[in-house]
């Protein structure tokens, strides 16, 4: 089955519909800052903003309490392996009781483990359509369980991703490495992909005083290029190509700087690595950063630099682009298919001499970089959080036709 979805750029389309009830469950959920996270948020203000009621359903985190009424925790465990992210508690199956009675029109399920398996079977129990957004490539992340051998991993994988996501009406992916993962796992329900959007920086946000706080920040000199990492300090991100990038980069350039922001079982390594390099004093690695302070740290940059090839789409590269950021990033995954080479960004292969000298060449060619900062404000335009709700509602829509026509098929004729 070929996956679906529109082209790269243009107006997105937007189905109106009545009135839904809408059940998101998720593993991931606020107070964690990840791209999951950012998308879930992105989506249920959408959905409230278009008149839609939406309860979330996410595992319980120690010592935080929801401004959100609507936000259902469930009971959850925090393992050695995951201390940061607990895990809903395996004797939650189902919900049931006062739960049922929200009575959802659909259930949108954004993980296919613990949480996931909830809204599966609380969808059926509920006899409503489960749509499902497949937001990770799972088969990279098979080192973090250490006591369990990758080829174990990769098979439970083959066997997991058709059984659950062959349940679904429809399946919602954020790049098309997304959909052709699913495919290659045997996967048949209807795929369309739909890049998450970001919502535009206040232009306040943007302003030259803006920018020269965020510098100081940082601790990055006002006249220094700035090269800026923005993500999860972890071994899957490969960062450690930025830093050998950068450091071929600064040798030729010695008012380039780099920062990388973000917390993450790798920052020590990171710290470590930084420290052995010839420009360390030019190397900035700053840790976390709240989401929402975020804004002026990707305009104060000139590049935004990213190596990973483990995403599914990478939402720091859309949020760079807001911010009239360009991005040299490497290709792979789904992050290269954010950026639109030559226009607001380059993909270079992956390695490091090709990356130091994707960074020379824009840093070094003013009326290109000035051009790439156009066409990233041009393009976050096209890409905004109203758009990609109308396009969610649509698969709603397509999600709920279905079902009716299945019911209509199978009611007795008089």
């Amino acid at each position: 089955m070929a996956v679906g979805g529109g082209p790269a750029d243009g107006p997105l389309s937007g189905s109106a519909t009545g009135r839904m009830r809408i059940g998101v469950f998720s593993e991931c959920y606020e107070p964690v800052q990840n791209g999951v996270t950012t998308s879930l948020r992105t989506l249920v203000d959408g959905l409230r903003h278009e008149g839609h009621h939406v309860f979330v359903v996410a595992p319980r985190y120690a010592g935080h309490i929801d401004p959100d009424p609507f936000v259902l925790r469930l009971p959850s465990l925090h393992t050695w392996f995951s201390k940061k992210y607990p895990i809903a508690a395996p004797w939650v199956f189902r919900l049931s009781g006062p739960a049922l009675h929200l009575a959802p029109s659909l259930v949108h399920s954004h993980n296919p483990f613990f949480v996931g398996l909830v809204a599966a079977r609380y969808a059926r129990d509920a006899g409503v359509p489960l749509v499902a957004t497949y937001h990770t490539l799972y088969s990279h992340y098979g080192h973090y369980l250490k006591f369990v051998p990758d080829a174990a991993v990769q098979g439970l994988l083959r066997w997991w991703m058709p059984a659950y996501y062959n349940r679904c009406a429809q399946v919602i992916v954020p790049s098309r490495v997304a959909g052709d993962s699913l495919l290659s796992y045997g996967v048949r329900a209807p795929i369309t992909v739909l890049p998450t959007a970001v919502p535009l920086p206040d232009p306040a946000h943007l302003t030259a005083a803006a920018r020269a706080a965020a510098r100081a920040r940082l601790g990055v000199p006002a006249d220094a290029r700035l090269l800026l990492y923005v993500g999860r300090a972890a071994r899957e991100k490969n960062i450690e190509l930025v830093l050998e990038a950068f450091a071929r980069a600064a040798a030729t350039s010695p008012n380039c700087h780099l920062a990388v922001v973000g917390a993450g079982p790798h920052l020590d390594a990171l710290r470590q690595a930084a420290a052995d390099m010839v420009a360390t004093d030019r190397v900035h690695i700053v840790g976390a950063i709240p989401h929402d302070e975020l804004p002026p740290v990707y305009a104060c940059a000139d590049l935004f630099v990213f190596s990973s090839v483990t995403e599914t789409q990478g939402l720091v590269m859309a949020e760079a682009r807001a911010a009239g950021t360009p991005c040299i990033l490497v290709r792979g995954g789904g992050a290269s298919e954010t950026i639109i080479h030559g226009e607001d960004g380059l993909v270079v292969d992956q390695d490091a001499c090709a990356f130091a000298e994707a960074v020379s060449r824009v840093l070094g060619d003013a009326e290109m970089h000035a051009t790439m900062r156009a066409h990233c404000r041009r393009r976050a335009l096209l890409h905004t959080p109203d758009a990609m709700t109308r396009r969610v509602i649509d698969v709603y829509v397509q999600a709920l036709s279905v079902r009716r026509s299945n019911a209509s098929a199978h009611t007795p004729r008089t």
